[in-house]
């Protein structure tokens, strides 16, 4: 099972989809549980931190807990007091919700793990792409 999931992060690379097309998917609000949940700002340095720290090569087989995701984006988290951690944590928990809402993460049954789906795996092999590549290399690929 951990070599498949490896292997289906590998498999996007390949991918013919158009980039347009996956930004446009999360860059609505959406309804979840009947709550609107805000867009993903494909531009926001904070939500393009969030999207590389759920993406990470390590988390591909095992995923991923709060706890992980909130080491990766405040790392002076670890040093905090039990009040500055918990409000970390809360609002580590309402970015993991944006995520699901737009289904770009999903929850491992019986665990507190969640793993990146098709769709986010796309979407930030995309963003990681558009954000490295140089304009000289978009154009030659238009």
């Amino acid at each position: 099972a951990a070599n498949e999931c490896y292997l289906d992060g590998l498999a996007d690379v390949e991918d013919d989809s158009i980039i347009a097309e996956l930004f446009d998917q999360v860059a609505q609000p959406v309804s979840w549980h009947g709550r609107r949940v805000r867009a993903i700002r494909i531009g926001d340095s904070q939500d393009i931190e969030l999207l590389k720290a759920v993406s990470r090569g390590e988390f591909a087989t095992n995923g991923f807990r709060n706890r992980d995701i909130r080491h990766r984006l405040h790392p002076e988290s670890r040093a905090a007091s039990k009040k500055e951690q918990r409000r970390l944590s809360a609002r580590t928990s309402r970015q993991i919700r944006l995520l699901r809402a737009h289904g770009l993460i999903k929850k491992v049954p019986k665990s507190h793990l969640y793993r990146l789906t098709d769709k986010g795996q796309k979407l930030c092999a995309a963003l990681t792409a558009v954000r490295n590549a140089s304009i000289k290399k978009l154009n030659v690929a238009a």
